[in-house]
């Protein structure tokens, strides 16, 4: 890590309330980022902002639903207006919910694709367009999740949205070079944030998950952190269109895996934890 990396330059990362979001944007603090902070409710967002206020580093925390394109660029112009201009953006904010494919409600599905998928392509669109206005480059990360490359029974919607957004970085990598911006993705396994504590805390699935993921530990926020500040920064200038797994080895053996079905009585949906 280099101190000074960011340093005056101005980093907007979503999802800033939740453990990796906020991970994120202390890291980018320390290395001396002016921090833009977005989370649907500006309240959420306090600890994070008095975290990165901490170390130094100027803030702005700005409460935006991604599923409202005007807020979103209402909120874009507010941290320009803020930082001068963007010139990191890591696309966090996501959503997932389990449900069995034959009964995830109508509503759930369009919640994933509302949030991750067209949420994050409103916000990368926006950011994007005044980066190119700008003609000084930039790089954008987006959170796709091991979701993206490795089914889990019973987050079909989740998976389908991450999956779509590794596509959507490659299309950004490709057409956005010519502005010298670069956008790739980080695919985080199990991490241990709040999202998954509920799951995490059942001793099956902390057992399974540990025993075969080959580093021997489930993921930190702070793994999540470091490599999306790595992709951000010069020091990955030649690197672009790459999606980056950081789960430890767990995708090798098939995980995450929450659920399991025993296939060998038809018409039977008998869920199990894996054991």
């Amino acid at each position: 890590m280099t101190a000074d990396r960011f340093e005056g330059k101005t980093a907007l990362v979503t999802g800033a309330a939740g453990d990796i979001g906020a991970a994120t944007a202390k890291q980018l603090a320390r290395e001396g980022a002016n921090v833009v902070i977005f989370d649907r409710k500006q309240e959420l967002l306090a600890d994070t902002d008095a975290d990165c206020r901490a170390v130094g580093a100027r803030t702005l925390a700005l409460g935006v639903d991604q599923t409202s394109r005007d807020r979103i660029e209402e909120a874009v112009a507010e941290a320009i207006d803020f930082g001068g201009r963007i010139d990191v953006l890591f696309a966090n904010a996501g959503y997932g919910k389990f449900a069995p494919f034959l009964s995830i409600p109508t509503r759930e599905w369009h919640r994933h694709v509302d949030v991750n998928l067209t949420g994050t392509f409103d916000v990368c669109q926006v950011v994007a367009q005044r980066m190119a206005d700008d003609r000084l480059g930039g790089s954008i990360v987006v959170n796709a999740s091991s979701g993206a490359v490795t089914h889990s029974d019973q987050l079909g919607a989740y998976c389908a949205t991450k999956s779509a957004l590794r596509m959507l970085v490659f299309a950004m990598a490709a057409e956005l070079g010519t502005h010298r911006i670069r956008a790739n993705s980080v695919l985080p396994g199990v991490v241990e944030t709040g999202m998954t504590a509920p799951m995490l805390e059942d001793e099956k699935h902390r057992d399974v998950l540990t025993s075969e993921t080959p580093v021997g530990r489930l993921g930190l926020p702070e793994d999540v952190a470091a490599a999306v500040c790595f992709l951000a920064s010069e020091e990955a200038g030649f690197i672009n269109g790459v999606d980056l797994l950081i789960d430890g080895g767990q995708t090798i053996h098939g995980h995450p895996r929450w659920f399991r079905l025993d296939y060998r009585d038809a018409h039977e949906e008998k869920w199990q934890i894996p054991k």
